[in-house]
């Protein structure tokens, strides 16, 4: 058995490993890398290996970063089956329409810009100050125009051609990926049809089990069941988001959500902006602030939940009771009853919706995706808010290196959002604690037990200042062959 690595490696994007079996080439996943325009769209647009020569995709959930790039493997000649659970085909089908419509759009406004802007030019002082009076967004510059005509990476008949090649499998069946290889999933956590992967692949010597976890989940975390434990492997490939990090409990996670809407609150203006992925931490956030209108003081303030894909993925959730726990059986009672929170929540659905929100004088907290702020409605909201001291933006996620949401993390004073140049003064705040991935010990947890029987543990999906500390602990829990492997390099498992 041959692995290979083809993003998601040293970083938290574009997950897509290569499993070579004496039967055939398998993907674990095919997601789409996020980042600078220039890199993400270079390294989206070609795979590193032949798609032709793919005989299934085994799908561990519905993420773009995981299944972003599935509707460009039929065009490039992949013939095969994607396996996923349920849930994550459901799931699939809106994230990749989504995708493909934005995808679509951002071609088209910056093919617009390019005709109409050919060359850079500079604001002066005088039209910043004139900008600055006027309560627009302050632009300091026009961020430079790609150079050739953009073509989106996929379009809606691509989608529809890979979700075709779909096949469903409810969690604990076991399925044939391709003659030799059995495969089996369990419930990860993360998101509604998530799941970690089990393999049984027929090899000369005998029968070698490998483990993917995807993204994994912790336990504890609302709406969802727990995951379910990790089971022996020969071979285990996990993800590392958060392998030198622990998350605060979600008790102290709600109340400092609390805390910014009551901020909110007391101005009486302006936004709390929340970017979200529109399929898991905004149906968490919604969770999260029923209980928060339910239980504390909030004034005037209202909700809008401003992405088509969320209120889709939100209307596929809730259609899946069966998947809950107890606690949100209980908050989804409260919800239906139709209490302040349901009075105050909308979402909207068109264009001019979404403009709407920008010309309400009210105090509102927006959801809106995506949630690195790299593309989709967010963007625009950041771009009216930014700059004004009444606007404070939540970061609630996992910010990947080069992602707008990481400049603004890491303190950036100035950004470029639709090419062109802001000034900051949005207060930004972390709030971590709504991660539906394991951290440091919840990996340790579900991987030591493990480590005396494993042969290999491949460490992806984790920036080396996370997946390195995860690595050295593991070897010191039993593992006696730990990878960080490196792309495009086939690793003997």
């Amino acid at each position: 058995m041959e692995l290979s690595f083809f993003g998601a490696t040293g970083e938290t994007t574009g997950s897509c490993h290569l499993l070579k079996a004496p039967q055939g080439s398998i993907l674990l996943d095919c997601g789409l890398f996020q980042g600078r325009r220039a890199e993400a769209w270079r390294r989206n647009s070609q795979f590193g290996f032949d798609p032709r020569g793919i005989a299934a995709v085994v799908q561990s959930h519905a993420h773009i970063d995981h299944s972003g790039r599935l509707p460009m493997l039929p065009a490039a000649g992949f013939r095969g089956e994607v396996h996923a659970t349920p849930g994550t085909r459901d799931l699939c089908e809106i994230m990749l329409l989504d995708s493909a419509q934005i995808q679509v759009k951002d071609a088209e406004e910056l093919n617009r810009r390019r005709a109409r802007e050919r060359t850079d030019r500079r604001w002066t002082s005088a039209a910043l100050t004139a900008a600055a009076s006027t309560g627009e967004p302050e632009c300091l510059a026009h961020g430079p125009l790609p150079e050739h005509e953009v073509e989106p990476l996929y379009v809606e008949q691509d989608v529809r051609r890979v979700l075709r090649r779909f096949v469903s499998h409810p969690y604990g069946e076991s399925f044939e990926v391709i003659p030799g290889v059995r495969g089996r999933f369990h419930d990860a956590g993360h998101i509604l049809g998530s799941a970690w992967v089990e393999l049984d692949v027929e090899e000369p010597g005998g029968t070698t089990k490998l483990v993917f976890t995807g993204d994994f989940g912790r336990p504890g975390q609302p709406v969802l069941r727990d995951p379910e434990p990790l089971c022996a492997a020969d071979v285990y490939i996990s993800e590392s988001t958060y392998g030198d990090r622990s998350h605060p409990p979600f008790e102290d996670t709600e109340a400092e959500l609390g805390l910014a809407v009551e901020r909110l609150a007391r101005r009486g203006r302006g936004r709390l902006i929340i970017p979200v992925f529109a399929v898991g931490r905004a149906q968490n956030l919604l969770y999260t602030l029923s209980r928060v209108f339910r239980t504390r003081e909030v004034g005037q303030v209202s909700v809008v939940v401003d992405s088509p894909l969320a209120l889709a993925a939100t209307q596929v959730v809730a259609r899946h009771t069966e998947c809950f726990d107890q606690e949100t059986l209980a908050e989804f009672a409260h919800f239906r009853a139709g209490g302040l929170f349901e009075k105050r929540l909308r979402f909207t659905e068109s264009v001019e919706d979404s403009k709407s929100v920008n010309r309400d004088p009210r105090p509102l907290v927006v959801l809106a995706a995506s949630g690195m702020l790299e593309s989709g409605r967010v963007v625009h909201h950041v771009a009216w808010n930014v700059s004004r001291e009444d606007c404070e933006i939540l970061i609630v996620g996992y910010q990947a290196r080069a992602t707008l949401g990481r400049k603004l993390l890491d303190g950036a004073r100035e950004v470029n959002l639709l090419g062109r140049r802001f000034l900051v003064r949005a207060t930004i705040t972390p709030l971590f604690g709504f991660s539906a991935h394991a951290d440091r010990e919840g990996l340790i947890a579900a991987l030591a037990p493990h480590g005396a029987r494993a042969r290999t543990l491949f460490l992806v999906h984790g920036e080396d200042d996370q997946r390195d500390p995860l690595a050295r602990a593991l070897r010191e829990r039993g593992f006696r062959r730990v990878e960080t492997p490196d792309d495009g390099r086939p690793y003997s498992a």
